[in-house]
């Protein structure tokens, strides 16, 4: 499992993922940013669809977009 960090509004997004998909840390970061778990598989996948300039939170909100 890798941590990642997201912004509140990917956070949203991934609320409607089936339950145990994502786990949860029950804090903020000093960022604001939600801190969450991912199989490695996944963050790869999300890794990889990453641009140059694009955060994870930006990745999640541009797949969202498109569904």
């Amino acid at each position: 499992m890798i941590r990642i960090a997201i912004a509140e509004a990917a956070f949203k997004v991934t609320a409607t993922l089936p339950l145990g998909s994502v786990a949860v840390e029950p804090y903020l970061n000093e960022r604001g940013e939600r801190l969450i778990w991912l199989e490695d598989a996944m963050a790869d996948r999300l890794g990889a669809m990453r641009g140059s300039d694009e955060s994870y939170s930006d990745v999640i909100l541009r797949i969202a977009a498109q569904k």
